[in-house]
């Protein structure tokens, strides 16, 4: 028999209870990125504190060695936030 989870255990298990850690924040060097965004870059050993810009922090992420679906993901969310607040509208 399956048991059914409720929302309130599924939202904890993927991470959406603790919203602080997945609201954009702008850090030290201006770049604007998530707690979990940063903890993720630095278990791949990315330094997002030493970039000057967001674009600097996706060339990291590209010549970084891994093959990681969840690092291309990252760098995805980091490009679309960077188009967002960086593009003229």
């Amino acid at each position: 028999m399956v048991n059914e989870m409720t929302n309130d255990e599924i939202e904890e298990l993927v991470g959406l209870k603790d919203t602080d850690k997945n609201m954009l924040k702008t850090r030290n060097n201006g770049l604007l990125l998530t707690d979990n965004q940063v903890s993720t870059l630095q278990r791949y050993n990315i330094d997002s504190s030493k970039c000057g810009s967001m674009s600097e922090l996706l060339y990291m992420i590209d010549q970084a060695d891994y093959d990681d679906e969840e690092l291309n993901d990252l760098a995805d969310r980091i490009a679309e936030t960077n188009y967002y607040q960086n593009t003229r509208k």
